[in-house]
């Protein structure tokens, strides 16, 4: 099982990669999404790009799925992979996911709102997306809020862009606990209300709400009923779920799906593509051992600190440097690639000291206050 988790840390690693480069894409080369439809490019490699089956490589919705799909799976596994502690564990956990969540999210609402209230880099020269993050005006109250409760319950994400999925780690945390809390005693509760609930979700909140919910449902199944693949399947359901990671409605290579499916191509096919990375991986002992590799874990381990730090890296790093390079004359192309990959070495540093003082808090913190809540007296 080990493998199995180590290639789990390394998928969520690879994927909070492709959310960096997903956000450098859309500040700097927007064409390679196309979200706009009256976007258009002068530039012929991000024409080709766009309409090549490689947009897995920087599709930010795609990984979010991944990461959904991903919990789902390995807190299944943390709750259930000892059967006599089922009720312990799912308590502890219960009591943990909000504060463990919220601290490392709140600081780094507080971290944007001190570095804007002190350093003011221009962004005029990059693009709309990232630009509108530059002027940003908020207040430490509503870093405050934002942190502690407008991303978890609301999705509100006017300070840190990225903490928009908190609500549905939360609320897809707490419909896992449900749902184990009734496959312990009644496997056929579990089954209906694991259909029932992305239909709530859809009919509460939506389309994306639903799908994030699902997402983590499906980990669960993942986890519970999944076999073992062979290796040539297991490829080409990873190959399948790259090449649907990749969709945008205005690419080439999906006019077939776009066909079928709409407007709708996007959403479904990132949907999709979540499920298929990580079942191909973790049911595969091929690809999980190749997957577990030191360096792909150790990001995995950093990949909830990098998610949240990389668009204030963007901030501080990529933007003085893209601007620095462009009074040199540089070209456009080389301006972005030196700055951006300056500004992801710079996360990778500020992420390993965020993991291991700010995360890490979190993690000691949210166990203290369940062990404290867990081992208390009962009072008569």
């Amino acid at each position: 099982m080990s493998a199995k988790i180590n290639s789990a840390e390394s998928i969520r690693g690879l994927a909070c990669l492709a959310v960096v480069f997903s956000h450098l894409a859309m500040s700097f080369f927007p064409y390679l999404h196309h979200f706009d439809p009256q976007e258009t490019t002068d530039l012929k490699w991000v024409y080709h790009v766009h309409h090549l089956p490689f947009g897995f490589l920087y599709s930010g919705d795609a990984a979010v799925f991944v990461f959904f799909v991903l919990s789902g799976y390995v807190l299944s596994y943390a709750i259930l992979k000892s059967p006599q502690q089922f009720h312990s564990k799912i308590k502890n956990m219960m009591i943990k996911r909000y504060p463990r969540l919220m601290i490392p999210a709140l600081t780094s609402c507080l971290l944007i709102w001190s570095v804007f209230k002190i350093i003011h880099i221009d962004g005029s020269h990059v693009g709309a997306w990232l630009h509108a993050f530059t002027v940003q005006n908020f207040s430490f109250t509503h870093a405050l809020y934002e942190g502690t409760i407008g991303a978890f319950l609301f999705s509100e994400s006017d300070i840190n862009w990225v903490l928009w999925t908190m609500t549905i780690e939360l609320m897809g945390s707490f419909v896992l606990f449900f749902l184990l809390y009734l496959y312990h005693y009644k496997k056929i509760a579990f089954w209906l209300a694991s259909l029932l609930i992305p239909c709530l979700a859809f009919m509460w909140r939506g389309q994306g709400f639903s799908f994030g919910i699902s997402s983590f449902i499906i980990g669960i199944y993942i986890y519970l009923y999944a076999k073992t693949l062979p290796n040539p399947v297991a490829i080409i359901m990873l190959l399948i779920g790259l090449y649907f990671a990749g969709a945008h409605n205005t690419s080439t290579a999906y006019v077939g799906l776009h066909y079928i499916l709409g407007e709708k191509t996007y959403d479904y096919c990132n949907f999709m593509a979540g499920i298929l990375i990580v079942y191909s991986v973790l049911m595969s002992p091929l690809l999980s051992r190749h997957l577990d590799h030191p360096i792909l874990v150790w990001l995995g381990k950093l990949s909830f600190s990098i998610y949240l730090l990389h668009l204030l890296m963007l901030y501080l790093v990529c933007i003085p440097l893209f601007n620095l390079f462009l009074t040199w004359h540089w070209n456009y192309s080389a301006s972005v690639l030196v700055s951006g990959l300056s500004a992801i070495g710079m996360t990778l540093i500020a992420a390993n000291f965020y993991s291991r003082y700010v995360d890490q808090f979190a993690i000691d913190t949210s166990n203290r206050i369940a062990g404290k809540i867990l081992n208390s007296p009962a009072k008569h």
